[in-house]
């Protein structure tokens, strides 16, 4: 790795840890929406719209889409302000809610997705490219799903490691070529939906996998795995955030981005997978374009998700780094590798309906523990100088809050009653109210009780005016 790589990666790191100066905040409205529509926009959000599409219908899978991810984003959204205001990182201003530890788990936690996102992505390139080697004609290894994929997918892996682990500079320039040719995908199946099929036709299809007789419930689980989705975006949303001009560019801008613009592609993976009745991205490529256009249409998809991997990769390490600054950029990049164990077979892969239901439930509880705890808890008021020294007001008990144990404890019980993701059972009462939005709210409610009522640690009490910031006035 060249000295100006190493120096962009601690950079990165510093740039990360520290909270954002005035004169770092350069971000408008139409930066950060054309940012984080370029990392929102992946392989993740037209596999949730192609599930979403193979048990309901055209009407009710833009319902289900619009309802699952905007709802359970605008619940969490609220926290942008957060990171807008004080100019910190996720896993800094998180520390005020989850402790000094907690914040750190939660770190983990974001790494077992992003694991999850990273071994889709790959995965998704790996059978696409095994359609290319059906159409070029190569030996039956690589044209066998069962051996092609996997074989593609790892080879996959380690060329995004390869471009990841450069550094943000090599990043930037390949990431020049992938943003594109994903959006051109998207752009790809709306022009072959829209005047290729029409919009009368395809509203006129059956879904090809409903739950028998059970039409409720496969609404129902359409729409908790729109809702992991929505809810997925928690850990993200301090990224980029921080460097807004201020906090209304922010919060409009998120909400524009995750909550509306990429929705778009889950509602055209959605069509796309009722069109073609098929869960897999790479068969409508053939299905809708033709032989040729359709493999152009597997390239770009291809590069599409080798971006999103770089993305999620370098995510997962520069957080890595920063959460763990004495640890080693290799040993940072190191921490990618089990996402290969997920890469030997497709059942990951194609149990991705419970692994975001799966998500739907971790971040749904966690959302609910921050919004609560900066908004009804601390009252927007939290200390910097807190945030940064670990033996601070946010140390809570060894390291943990107490209050974000129990509420997570209690939205757990919740959801887990109310639908069981793995072995995708459900109570009664999944049909009337999903399980992610109650979770959430269990556990706000459960965490500002407890924070208030049942351990209140000094810092959730008492506002200190020579210690604590005031609401609206900011921190740096």
């Amino acid at each position: 790795m060249s000295k100006d790589n190493n120096s962009a990666i601690s950079k990165d790191v510093a740039f990360g840890f520290l909270p954002a100066q005035k004169n770092d905040r350069v971000f408008g409205f139409w930066d950060l929406v054309l940012i984080q529509v370029g990392i929102g926009i992946s392989c993740i959000c037209i596999l949730t719209g192609s599930y979403t599409g193979m048990l309901l219908n055209a009407k009710e899978s833009l319902a289900a889409v619009l309802f699952g991810n905007a709802i359970p984003f605008f619940l969490i959204a609220p926290i942008i302000l957060l990171f807008a205001r004080f100019g910190v990182d996720t896993f800094i201003g998180f520390r005020s809610a989850l402790g000094y530890l907690g914040s750190n788990i939660f770190y983990f936690i974001f790494m077992l997705l992003t694991i999850g996102y990273m071994s889709v992505a790959f995965f998704m390139a790996g059978e696409a490219l095994v359609k290319i080697a059906s159409v070029i004609g190569l030996p039956g290894f690589f044209v066998s799903s069962k051996t092609g994929a996997p074989f593609f997918a790892i080879i996959v892996f380690a060329i995004v490691f390869f471009i990841t682990f450069q550094g943000p500079l090599v990043m930037r320039k390949f990431n020049l070529i992938g943003v594109p040719a994903i959006l051109l995908v998207v752009l790809g199946l709306f022009l072959m939906l829209i005047f290729g099929i029409g919009l009368t036709k395809i509203f006129g299809l059956s879904p090809a996998e409903p739950y028998p007789g059970d039409h409720t419930r496969s609404f129902v689980t359409a729409l908790e795995i729109n809702v992991g989705l929505g809810f997925s975006w928690l850990p993200y949303l301090g990224q980029y955030a921080r460097l807004a001009r201020n906090e209304k560019t922010a919060f409009r801008a998120g909400f524009f981005s995750y909550g509306v613009i990429v929705n778009i592609a889950v509602i055209f993976g959605a069509l796309s997978a009722i069109v073609v009745a098929s869960v897999e991205p790479t068969d409508w490529m053939f299905a809708i374009a033709g032989s040729w256009a359709g493999a152009i249409g597997l390239v770009l998809l291809t590069i599409g998700n080798i971006t999103a991997g770089t993305f999620l990769m370098y995510s997962q390490a520069i957080s890595f780094k920063t959460v763990f600054p004495k640890k080693s950029w290799k040993f940072a990049m190191g921490t990618a590798i089990p996402t290969i164990l997920l890469l030997l077979s497709a059942s990951f892969y194609q149990a991705f309906g419970s692994f975001i239901t799966v998500i739907a439930y971790i971040m749904a509880v966690f959302g609910g523990i921050v919004i609560s705890d900066f908004f009804f808890v601390k009252k927007q008021k939290l200390s910097i100088k807190d945030l940064y020294d670990t033996n601070g007001n946010y140390y809570y008990w060894r390291g943990v809050n107490p209050s974000a144990i129990v509420s997570f404890i209690v939205g757990t019980i919740v959801y887990w009653s109310l639908y069981n993701p793995v072995m995708d059972t459900s109570s009664g009462l999944f049909y009337y109210i999903s399980a992610g939005i109650p979770a959430y709210f269990t556990a706000g409610i459960s965490y500002y009780i407890s924070a208030k009522f049942i351990f209140s640690f000094h810092t959730d009490r008492v506002v200190e005016e020579n210690t604590l910031v005031s609401k609206g006035k900011s921190a740096v």
